[in-house]
């Protein structure tokens, strides 16, 4: 017969990923979702805690109309609270895209909670207000006002390993033939966000650090059941790659139609992800140079 600790870890493993997941999506934060998770031990717990501390955390979507100035001066709010991406690895397998994300963080703590409950747990209208006071109406009001964009979930392996390609080459033309004339690219905690692949393309153009092939590496990653890639940026002080941004993309047949930047350095930690890349030389046996990857201490610029 298995042993206890056998028995009971997957089941453990599934409940914490079940407690994280619902509190990510009720204060838009990985960092705090974890923290809220870890203290409480039923669904019921987690809701009260974090109807205590919930409040709206933002895209720059959220906040501003779109610039069409992507040549010019990037307007940040560091100050903000910010929505952050959560790793797949810590996901409870429903619905948990970073738009649907978003669009439950526009709702006021109590109809988001209701609407999380019912659409997403599966909870009766009875089981919620026994458990945490949330009435009918609250429910009412969540459903007349939220409103997500479509959901996608397509993953196309060419694609994606082209366009890692193409950044990693700094080709800026390659770069923008992935994306469409109705493309969104933002970046907290900057609130200046943008439209368009002709916009994006000068965006990168006029404000990437990168000079050329090389500069940046990326990195593979799936965050709210999308892909992504960590980005790397070459140091030319010391000729080291260290953490620059974390890209979440939505893609549909078309080519990428969303493109989220997280420049908070801290979610690299949270993704388990190294915070320094370092190229080695190559080998007389490699066609291409080894990727080391190690943690190094904070970088400041």
């Amino acid at each position: 017969m298995d042993s206890y600790d056998e028995v009971t870890t997957p089941h453990a493993d599934q409940l914490q990923r079940g407690l994280i997941s619902h509190c990510y999506r009720m204060l838009g934060s990985i960092t705090e979702a974890q923290a809220v998770a870890a203290r409480s031990s039923d669904l019921a717990g987690a809701t009260v805690a974090c109807l205590s501390q919930a409040g709206e955390r933002p895209l720059p979507t959220d906040l501003v109309a779109a610039s069409d100035d992507p040549e010019g001066e990037l307007h940040q709010l560091p100050e903000v609270l910010w929505l952050e991406p959560i790793p797949d690895g810590l996901t409870d397998g429903r619905p948990i895209g970073l738009d649907l994300v978003a669009a439950l963080q526009r709702l006021p703590v109590r109809e988001r909670a209701a609407l999380i409950l019912t659409d997403i747990e599966g909870w009766s209208p009875s089981e919620i207000s026994a458990a945490v006071g949330l009435l009918p109406a609250d429910l009412a009001r969540a459903r007349s006002a939220f409103n997500p964009a479509p959901a996608h979930s397509l993953t196309d392996a060419g694609l994606l390993a082209a366009y890692q390609a193409a950044f990693e080459e700094y080709d800026v033309p390659a770069i923008t033939g992935f994306f469409t004339d109705d493309t969104i690219w933002e970046m907290p905690p900057f609130t200046s966000w943008f439209r368009g692949a002709r916009n994006i393309g000068r965006l990168i153009s006029t404000h990437c650090p990168a000079k050329g092939p090389g500069d940046q590496l990326l990195v593979p990653l799936k965050a709210n059941g999308q892909p992504g890639f960590a980005v790397y940026m070459r140091d030319p002080t010391d000729n080291l790659h260290r953490a620059f941004q974390l890209q979440v993309l939505t893609l549909t047949a078309t080519g990428i139609i969303h493109a989220i930047a997280f420049f908070d350095l801290t979610l690299f930690e949270t993704f388990n992800l190294p915070d320094l890349l370092t190229t080695l030389p190559k080998t007389h046996q490699e066609a291409t140079p080894t990727l080391h990857i190690g943690r190094a201490g904070k970088h400041h610029e």
